[in-house]
C-alpha cells in the first residue's frame, strides 16, 4: 500500500506542475519563457519583457482570465493580452497601473518610467 501512495503522490505533484507556468505580465527575456501559447513583448513599455498571448481586440475572452486585449498592444499589426489591474500594487516592480493605454478602456500594467 505503501508504494500506492508514493505513486498517487508522484502523479499529483506532477499535475500540478504542468498546471504552473508564466501569466500574462510576467517577465521574460524569449518567447519560450512565455509557454505554449504565449510570446515576449520587448519593448520600452515593457521593461524585463512582458509575457503576453496573441488575441481579438474587443474581445477580452481570447484572453487569459485577469486580462484585457489590447489592440497593436505588441506591434502595430499585433494585439496582445495585458494584465488588468486596480492600482500600482497589482502590477510588478517597475510597472505602474495605467488607464488608456492604446486607448483600452481597461487599466493595465506598463513601464512605471
Amino acid at each position: 500500500m505503501k508504494l500506492s501512495w508514493n505513486v498517487l503522490g508522484a502523479v499529483v505533484l506532477g499535475l500540478g506542475l504542468v498546471g504552473c507556468g508564466s501569466t500574462v505580465g510576467d517577465a521574460c527575456t524569449t518567447d519560450v519563457d512565455c509557454g505554449d501559447k504565449g510570446f515576449c513583448i520587448n519593448r520600452d513599455f515593457t521593461p524585463g519583457g512582458y509575457c503576453s498571448q496573441s488575441c481579438v481586440p474587443g474581445k477580452d475572452d481570447t484572453c487569459p482570465s485577469g486580462s484585457t486585449c489590447v489592440s497593436k498592444g505588441a506591434a502595430d499589426d499585433v494585439s496582445a493580452c495585458f494584465l488588468k489591474c486596480k492600482s500600482n500594487n497589482d502590477c510588478r516592480t517597475g510597472y505602474r497601473c495605467v488607464g488608456g493605454f492604446k486607448d483600452n478602456p481597461n487599466s493595465i500594467c506598463v513601464a512605471a518610467d
